[in-house]
C-alpha cells in the first residue's frame, strides 16, 4: 500500500510519459473504483457470501499491481501510459467490491467499545512498516535514477510487482479470520430498495454531505504534492519519501492511540470537528514549502497532519456504527455502498477537477509576498476551501452519546501532557533503575 502510494507510481507514470492532466485522473482512479460498491453491496444481501467476495475481489486487485509493473516490457512504447491507467482502474476496481464485505465484516467482529482503540493500534502497527518500506524505496529509486532512466524503469516495476505481491498475501491471510455472524441470504431483496433505505436517514445524508467535500478536497491532492517536491522544491527521491512520507507515517504512529483514546472517551463528532479544524490547513501549508525555506512550512504541515487519524478514526467509526447487523441481516452494507458512490463520485470529481486545472495553468507562476506561486499553490488553496466546507457539514451530525467540542480539547491536552510527561520522566527513571541495580551488584554476597 506505502508503496503504490508513494514516489514509485509518480516516477512510473512520468516515465511512461504520462500528461499532467492525467496525474489527475490517475489521483482519482481509487475513487472511481468505489462506483462498483453498490454492486458488492447487492451481492452480500442475497448472497450472504461476504468473505469469499474480500478474498476473490482482493487478492485480483493486489495481483493486479504485478500487471503493472510489465507494462513498459511487454507493450509497445505508445501504448505505455494508457494501458498504466487501463490496468490501474482495473486494479481499483475489485478493490472497492471488497469494500462493503470489509467493512461489515468489521462491524460485527470489533466490539463497539474499543473500535476507537484497536483500529488506532491497527493503523500504528502499519505505520511502522510503511516508514521501513518507504526508506528503501526511495533509496532504490535514487539508485537507479543515478545509473540511468531504464535501471529507474527496472526499479519501479521491481517495486510495483513486489508490493502487489505482498498486498496478495494480505488479503490471503485472511481466510483465517472467523466470520461467525455471516449474513443470512435474501433472495427477495431489491437493489434500488436496498440503495434507498440509507438515504431515508437525516444524519447520514449529512454524513455524505461532510465525506464528499473532504474526498473532493484530499483525491488529487497526493500527486501534485509528489509534483510538487520533484518539479518545483527538487528534492530526491529519499529526500522526497522521507519528507511526504516517512515524516506523515511517524506522526500518525504517535497520534492514531491518542485520537482513538479520545474518541472512545468524548466521541465522534466532537474529535471530527475539532481534528477536522486542525487538519484543513495541512494542504495550504505545502506553499510555504520552498527549495530555500522549506523548514518551517513543513513544521506547520506536520503538525496539521497529526490531526489526519482523528479524522480519520471518527469519520470510520461513524460508518461503523451505520453498518451494524441488525437482526441477522447486513442491512447496513447499503450504508457503506452508498458512501462510497458519493466519495467515488466526489473523488473523480477531484482528480479531473484538479488535473484540469494542473493542464490549464501549467506554465503560470508568480510571487506574492516574496513566496513563489505556481499552479500547485492554487490546488493547495482550494483544498483547504473543501476541507473547511466539510467541516461545516461536520457540525451538522448527530451523535447522542458524544461530549462537546470542549470536553474533547480538554481530552487531548491531557492526553499529551501525559505523553510529553512520560517522554521527560523517562530518563530520568532509567536513572533511577540504573542506580538500582548499581546497589544491587554492590551489595556483599551472603556465604
Amino acid at each position: 500500500m506505502f508503496t503504490v502510494q508513494g514516489a514509485a507510481v509518480t516516477q512510473f507514470g512520468k516515465l511512461l510519459h504520462l500528461p499532467k492532466f492525467w496525474f489527475g485522473v490517475l489521483s482519482a482512479l481509487p475513487f472511481i473504483g468505489a462506483l462498483t460498491q453498490p454492486a458488492a453491496s447487492y451481492f452480500i444481501e442475497r448472497y450472504g457470501r461476504r468473505k469469499l467476495l474480500f478474498l476473490v475481489t482482493g487478492v485480483a486487485h493486489r495481483l493486479l499491481w504485478v500487471a503493472v509493473a510489465l507494462v513498459p516490457w511487454v507493450c509497445p512504447n505508445a501504448w505505455w501510459w494508457p494501458v498504466l491507467m487501463a490496468l490501474t482502474t482495473i486494479s481499483y476496481l475489485c478493490g472497492h467490491l471488497s469494500g462493503p464485505a470489509w467493512v461489515s465484516w468489521m462491524a460485527d467482529l470489533v466490539p463497539v467499545q474499543i473500535r476507537g482503540r484497536y483500529f488506532s493500534r491497527r493503523n500504528q502497527i502499519g505505520q511502522m512498516s510503511g516508514v521501513c518500506v518507504t526508506l528503501l524505496v526511495g533509496h532504490a529509486l535514487d539508485v537507479g535514477q543515478t545509473a540511468s532512466s531504464l535501471w529507474l524503469m527496472r526499479v519501479c516495476s521491481i517495486v510495483l510487482a513486489l508490493a502487489g505481491i505482498s498486498g496478495a498475501v494480505d488479503y490471503m491471510m485472511h481466510q483465517f479470520v472467523p466470520d461467525t455472524t455471516a449474513a443470512k441470504p435474501d433472495t427477495g431483496v431489491s437493489f434500488w430498495a436496498l440503495m434507498r433505505e440509507p438515504l431515508r436517514d437525516r444524519n447520514f445524508r449529512r454524513f455524505l454531505g461532510f465525506n464528499a467535500a473532504l474526498t473532493f478536497s484530499i483525491a488529487y491532492v497526493s500527486q501534485f504534492v509528489w509534483l510538487y517536491l520533484f518539479d518545483v522544491v527538487h528534492l530526491s527521491n529519499t529526500h522526497a519519501n522521507l519528507m511526504w512520507m516517512v515524516m506523515q507515517l511517524g506522526v500518525w504512529a504517535v497520534s492514531y492511540p491518542l485520537w482513538g483514546r479520545i474518541i472512545d472517551k468524548a466521541g465522534r463528532k466532537p474529535v471530527l470537528l475539532v481534528a477536522g479544524l486542525m487538519f484543513a490547513f495541512s494542504g495550504a501549508a505545502w506553499i510555504f514549502v520552498t527549495p530555500e525555506n522549506w523548514v518551517a512550512g513543513y513544521v506547520a504541515v506536520i503538525l496539521a497532519t497529526a490531526a489526519w487519524p482523528g479524522v480519520d478514526l471518527a469519520n470510520f467509526s461513524l460508518l461503523l456504527a451505520m453498518s451494524t447487523s441488525h437482526g441477522g441481516r447486513r442491512q447496513g452494507s447499503a450504508y457503506v455502498a452508498v458512501n462510497s458512490f458519493v466519495v467515488g463520485v466526489a473523488g473523480v470529481a477531484s482528480g479531473v477537477i484538479g488535473g484540469a486545472i494542473a493542464q490549464s495553468l501549467r506554465d503560470w507562476h508568480t510571487t506574492v509576498f516574496g513566496w513563489p506561486l505556481t499552479y500547485h499553490s492554487v490546488l493547495f488553496l482550494l483544498t483547504l476551501v473543501m476541507r473547511l466546507v466539510a467541516v461545516g457539514w461536520a457540525f451538522r451530525l448527530e451523535d447522542p452519546r458524544a461530549h462537546g467540542p470542549r470536553a474533547t480539547l480538554r481530552y487531548l491536552a491531557t492526553d499529551i501532557y501525559s505523553n510529553a510527561q512520560q517522554v521527560v520522566l523517562a530518563p530520568v527513571r532509567l536513572l533511577a533503575r540504573v542506580g538500582r541495580w548499581t546497589y544491587r551488584l554492590n551489595q556483599p554476597r551472603k556465604h
